[in-house]
């Protein structure tokens, strides 16, 4: 069982991943813990978070961590080898924009990953590298009730494959206008500031 769970940051990706695996009797591999402050990765104090340098390097490391079955909790796709399952957790944008605005983020990074989910970024380039793929709404799901519906997709075979269409959303409910507002505003400010050394 090699399993891939992944979406924007955010969308309660490691929770799930730790119950799933529990349940399952499998691994869950945290591929930012893995990596972080390894050789291979730079500290951005500007989005703080660490940066893959080095993505070959990277993937071998990770390599070491997925043998027997697994569960990998990641959003970096180009880390990710062959696996068996892919599912793709998927939050309303104006929700995910509150969820990550409790976090200690700067706000160009908060913006960048709700532009992300709201542009299907991540869902589109897993559909595009693995072609099946499981989209999962978690906006009003618990990280319970998500985890039981990849376990039931990999134990019995009924599988959630939700469409979402987050662009349609925020037009019609205004949040696009008020996304593009907030990153304008954060946009003049970032190019207004002396540059970083």
């Amino acid at each position: 069982m090699k399993v891939l769970i992944t979406g924007t940051p955010g969308v309660g990706k490691t929770t799930v991943c730790r119950i799933a695996a529990r349940r399952l009797g499998v691994r869950c591999v945290e591929a930012a813990a893995v990596l972080a402050g390894k050789p291979f990765t730079s500290w951005d104090p500007y989005s703080l978070t660490y940066d893959i340098i080095d993505v070959d390097a990277a993937r071998r490391e990770l390599s070491r961590e997925l043998a027997g079955d697994y569960i990998l909790d990641t959003h970096v796709l180009d880390l990710v080898g062959d696996v068996d399952r892919v599912f793709v957790l998927r939050k309303r944008p104006d929700v995910l924009l509150r969820d990550l605005s409790g976090r200690d983020w700067p706000l160009h990074k908060i913006l960048d990953n709700v532009w992300a989910e709201l542009l299907d970024y991540i869902y589109v380039e897993a559909k595009d590298r693995w072609g099946r793929v499981h989209q999962i709404d978690v906006t009003d799901r618990s990280s319970l009730e998500t985890a039981d519906a990849v376990v039931d997709c990999l134990k019995g075979g009924v599988c959630i494959d939700e469409r979402v269409d987050w662009l349609s959303y925020s037009l019609e409910s205004g949040f696009l206008e008020r996304l593009e507002s907030i990153s304008n505003r954060t946009s003049s400010r970032r190019s207004s500031s002396p540059p970083r050394t």
